[in-house]
């Protein structure tokens, strides 16, 4: 099957290690990227990482780590994503004096026939979303 991924991308008038601290510290991810409870274990790969409130989160793990240039996630199955094959890569690169940040979460071939285009389209709202409220809190 056909590989089935989400690809967002964003340029941001800031510079790779400011736009890496908004996207690995809990803190600043909180302050730009909903729900506003994140948590890290480690940043590092093999870290644990929390996203939302304990009765609904959902949890990853570090699986690649290269600061500042990118980071990926592998998240663990749950009630809301069911597959545990997806994953999140953030790649940052220096761009016209500013970052360029391109998020890909992937995985969504392993989804049902039923529910796989819902999420693409969900996933990629989301992602603009997201990465617009990012560059509103650097750009500041």
């Amino acid at each position: 099957m056909e590989k089935i991924s989400v690809e967002r991308n964003i340029w941001i008038a800031a510079p790779p290690t400011r736009v890496w601290q908004a996207i690995t510290d809990p803190k600043q991810l909180g302050k730009w990227w909903p729900p506003d409870e994140w948590s890290i274990s480690t940043l590092q790969i093999g870290g644990k990482v929390q996203f939302g409130p304990d009765d609904e989160a959902a949890y990853a793990t570090i699986e690649a780590l290269d600061p500042p240039n990118q980071w990926m996630l592998r998240w663990e199955a749950n009630p809301k994503f069911p597959v545990t094959s997806m994953t999140t890569r953030f790649v940052l690169a220096t761009e016209n004096g500013g970052t360029s940040l391109t998020v890909t979460e992937s995985g969504f071939e392993s989804l049902p026939d039923e529910v796989r285009q819902t999420r693409v389209d969900e996933t990629g709202k989301g992602y603009t979303m997201v990465l617009n409220d990012l560059k509103a809190f650097l750009e500041r």
